[in-house]
């Protein structure tokens, strides 16, 4: 029985390496973080904000309204359709559509980003409001409890800069994108070493199981 332990072992390690780089891949590349900071997106977070890379036809996953401009340094041409985030599905969405790194079109005008990260750096505390009424109850409250899609549910702080979505779009694309996942070359050579460490775990197995020849004593 002691012959076994060692691949018995070498089989445990494998697939916890093996696991480990199965759980990384899912949690960096088949489930949708926010391409600007790295944060898991939620369903709320994709109902809110949907942008789109005219370019690619790629969604633009993101999570709040900063992290949506701060993408546009990598997308320089997306159409953008995001909730209010007081009313949500209560009223129209917001249309923004932004060409070479620059905004074209915003609808209705009255739309204004709620700039918190700016105050206290979390996405945690942005907003977008569709009208002045939307921007007067966000900064009183800083979420609306019977909006069953709200991302953040908390106070803003104090001084929220309000900005046009152009006015924020210059200082947001220029802080640009922070996040860089793992490369599929990482997340790859540790799935190898699993294989590697299952193989040695294998021939183990077989040399020790092997049986043992009889040696024949002559006098």
């Amino acid at each position: 029985m002691k012959n076994y332990v060692l691949p018995v072992l070498l089989v445990i390690v494998a697939a916890a390496i093996m696991g480990s780089s199965g759980y990384l891949y899912f949690q960096y590349y088949a489930t949708p973080r926010c391409e600007a900071c790295g944060m898991l997106i939620t369903p709320e977070m994709d109902r809110n904000i949907i942008m789109i890379d005219v370019d690619t036809g790629q969604r633009i996953w993101t999570c709040c309204p900063g992290c949506m401009l701060r993408s546009v340094a990598a997308h320089p041409n997306v159409n953008i359709t995001a909730l209010d985030s007081w009313y949500g599905t209560s009223a129209a969405s917001i249309q923004i559509i932004i060409r070479n790194g620059s905004v074209v079109s915003v609808e209705p005008e009255t739309a204004r980003i709620l700039l918190g990260s700016k105050v206290v750096a979390s996405c945690a505390n942005n907003r977008i409001a569709i009208n002045s009424t939307s921007i007067e109850l966000l900064l009183d409250n800083g979420w609306n409890q019977d909006n069953p899609l709200a991302v953040f549910k908390n106070q803003l702080p104090e001084g929220v800069p309000v900005l046009a979505v152009s006015d924020a779009l210059v200082g947001l694309k220029a802080k640009g994108i922070s996040y860089v996942p793992p490369s599929t070359a990482f997340i790859g050579g540790i799935a190898l070493v699993g294989i590697l460490v299952l193989l040695i775990g294998f021939v183990a197995w077989r040399k020790l199981s092997a049986p043992v020849k009889a040696t024949v004593k002559t006098n």
